[in-house]
């Protein structure tokens, strides 16, 4: 009976965490952690899904042949498709592959991640948001990256309002009906509060509508000089194709969802040229002075050649830099288990971006903060992904001010 007594053991302890091993999580087997990702593949937002997924397959490509995870775990990404406008698709197919991953590097879409809050909490699981809603900041089970959708339009519009030259003029919203875009109406409504005007008008939109020319009237008639917008390419140029039909050239600033080099290589380029701004964070997308800009197209060059220049390829690769970080420090506590992960959330002081991107203050949950501060990009002809830089370092005071609370 002794010998299997202490076989039995033996295999509770491992089944545990016992010995020396770390403690397993699903998605753990061996020397591989599997990491999910639930983008768009197949819609109209796979024109976004598709490179995010492969920059987020090349950063950690890049990854394991340096010797992996602590010097010994090989990542592997695990990529589900799913419908943007459909959050239920979301669903199902985190429930499909929970089991098989150790926490999701990629959720795609702000009612994407709504959707899978209640799901993420009950199963102890991390997940990185492909969105940039404030909400995300300080929630334990989200990993925040990228400046918030609120800052983004805090930013954006402050700078045109001050350096920018429209100092006064009328300002407006044309936004997503969706998560997303209420994010970014709150941005623009904190920044009339805070600089003391009123916000002309509000348009809105769904993202299977096809005719753009009412709620472009609205803004025309409104007398809008600034309209921040918050779309998805496919229709960032339908809206642009219908100011352009009707004679209205704002200053459009775009979130960094809204833009796509191939807008300005179709024949708005010239109205792109005169009016659109995007703010976002960063530098250009080859500022080879950037020594982490540099390791990037390489990696690119490497592990995928046929890649193109694109915008949402470098964002799924620097979206790496997180999931890293919180693998780094389970491995290192020796916890591969789903609080481990909670917990090695919580142990990264600061999510550093190598330069690709301002750097957040981590930590717990409740003491994150993200960089106030952003760059506003023009559209040039000329340039990679047709972007230069109008402004780096911008910052107005109300985006120092805005406030993140979990709730």
């Amino acid at each position: 009976m002794k010998p299997t007594c202490v076989l039995t053991l033996a295999v509770l302890l491992a089944a545990c965490g016992g010995g020396e091993g770390a403690r397993p999580s699903p998605g753990v087997t061996g020397d591989t952690i599997a990491i999910g990702a639930l983008t768009p593949l197949s819609d109209a937002v796979a024109v976004i899904g598709k490179p995010m997924l492969a920059g987020l397959t090349t950063y950690f490509d890049r990854v394991n042949a340096a010797g992996g995870i602590g010097g010994k775990y090989m990542v592997k990404v695990v990529g589900e498709d799913i419908t943007y406008a459909n959050p239920t698709s979301g669903a199902q197919k985190y429930q499909k592959i929970k089991d098989q991953v150790a926490l999701f590097g990629m959720v795609i879409g702000t009612d994407q991640v709504n959707g899978l809050l209640p799901l993420l909490v009950e199963d102890s699981v991390v997940a990185l948001p492909t969105t940039f809603d404030a909400e995300w900041v300080r929630n334990p089970n989200l990993l925040p990256w990228g400046i918030p959708y609120q800052l983004q339009a805090i930013n954006g519009v402050g700078y045109a309002l001050t350096d920018g030259g429209y100092g006064g003029k009328p300002v407006c919203t044309m936004t997503l009906a969706t998560g997303y875009g209420e994010a970014t109406v709150e941005g623009v409504e904190y920044l009339a509060k805070e600089m003391n005007f009123t916000v002309a008008a509000k348009a809105t939109f769904k993202q299977d509508d096809q005719d753009f020319v009412a709620p472009v009237t609205q803004l025309k008639n409104a007398n809008c000089a600034v309209v921040m917008m918050a779309s998805l390419p496919g229709v960032t140029g339908k809206v642009l194709g219908a100011a352009a039909q009707v004679g209205f050239a704002p200053r459009w600033v775009v979130t960094a969802p809204s833009y796509h080099h191939a807008l300005a290589a179709s024949p708005l380029k010239d109205y792109l040229v005169k009016t659109l701004w995007m703010s976002w964070d960063g530098p250009t997308y080859g500022d080879t002075t950037v020594a982490a800009t540099r390791t990037f197209a390489a990696a690119q060059q490497q592990f995928a050649p046929d890649q193109k220049p694109d915008f949402y390829y470098r964002a799924g690769y620097v979206m790496g830099y997180a999931v890293q970080a919180v693998l780094e420090k389970a491995v290192a506590a020796n916890d591969l288990s789903r609080t481990g992960m909670l917990a090695a959330t919580a142990a990264v002081p600061t999510l550093a971006m190598d330069g690709m991107l301002s750097d957040w203050v981590y930590g717990p949950a409740s003491q994150r903060n993200p960089p106030r501060s952003g760059t506003i990009f023009k559209v040039t002809e000329g340039e990679p992904l047709a972007l230069s830089i109008e402004k780096a370092g911008v910052s107005v005071p109300a985006a120092q001010s805005f406030t993140f609370d979990h709730k």
